[in-house]
């Protein structure tokens, strides 16, 4: 009976000496746990925070972007000249694009800031940032608007000036037309001279040319119209055709200015121009009379 009280003894002895150890145990592994937790959470705020972070930095940085491009925009050269509206809108493209990147960015700064609630951390500050960047992108987005409306009357300016400018280019070339059509036909006039080949008595008889005087009586041009003589420019007009004996030159063209080219047979086949300023300075008509 003794013995057997001897060993109840000792395994209660056991027993109580063995629950300290593991109740250390059990904490310390909680501890540890706890601990790595905490290691976590304090983790994931400093990553939602150097988040946060860049995007401020991102969206301060694209509003100086655009601030850059609608200086751009608005200026006007020393010679009073602004951009095309091509360039223009091509600028505007590209704030909006920017705008949008500060939009979505915000966006994921207003969801940070949910999670660092959730966390119980204090973002008062964060959010007044955040209040703030969303006041800076609303006056952006008037101004842009004011911009685009700028632009609009910029584009209605320019199509009034180019509709403008390509009537009075309209204008200018029907002025020019006329004017080189005026020109040619004032050098049609000033290089229009008339010839005529004929008998004598054909020509007399037309009134083209008449004989005056008793003794020894000349041929002379008679002042009658112009229809049974040729039309020609004077540049273009260097040799005429005779094929006739007895040939007269009726109108007066000085010597030197012209030759009658005769055949063997003494039949005058032309009348060459060799001086043509000189040949017409006299008279602007040509008779050429064969008996």
């Amino acid at each position: 009976m003794l013995h057997v009280m001897k060993k109840l003894i000792y395994s209660l002895l056991v027993v109580v000496c063995l629950f300290p150890s593991c109740v250390s145990k059990q904490v310390a592994l909680e501890t540890e746990s706890q601990r790595d937790s905490l290691a976590q959470v304090v983790r994931t705020k400093d990553s939602l925070i150097e988040t946060v972070f860049a995007d401020i930095n991102a969206i301060t940085d694209n509003l100086a972007r655009i601030k850059v491009r609608e200086n751009i925009i608005t200026a006007v050269d020393p010679e009073g000249i602004r951009r095309p509206i091509d360039q223009i809108n091509s600028d505007i493209a590209a704030i909006d694009e920017l705008m949008q990147e500060n939009r979505e960015r915000l966006a994921g700064m207003e969801r940070t800031a949910a999670q660092l609630r959730k966390a119980n951390v204090k973002i008062k500050s964060l959010e007044h940032l955040i209040s703030d960047l969303n006041g800076q992108l609303d006056d952006k987005n008037t101004e842009i608007k004011q911009l685009r409306t700028r632009v609009a009357e910029m584009s209605v300016e320019v199509e009034e000036l180019e509709d403008k400018l390509s009537t009075e280019i309209a204008e200018r070339k029907k002025e020019v037309d006329s004017l080189t059509f005026d020109n040619a036909m004032l050098d049609g006039e000033l290089h229009a001279v008339y010839y005529i080949v004929g008998q004598e008595k054909a020509l007399r008889e037309a009134n083209v040319i008449d004989k005056r005087g008793f003794i020894g009586r000349t041929l002379t041009a008679a002042e009658g119209n112009l229809d049974e003589f040729t039309l020609v420019d004077s540049r273009e007009l260097l040799e005429v055709p005779i094929r006739q004996k007895k040939v007269t030159v009726v109108t007066a063209h000085p010597e030197g200015s012209y030759q009658l080219i005769e055949a063997d047979n003494k039949v005058v086949l032309k009348l060459v121009i060799t001086d043509p300023v000189r040949f017409w300075e006299s008279s602007k008509v040509l008779i050429v009379s064969y008996k």
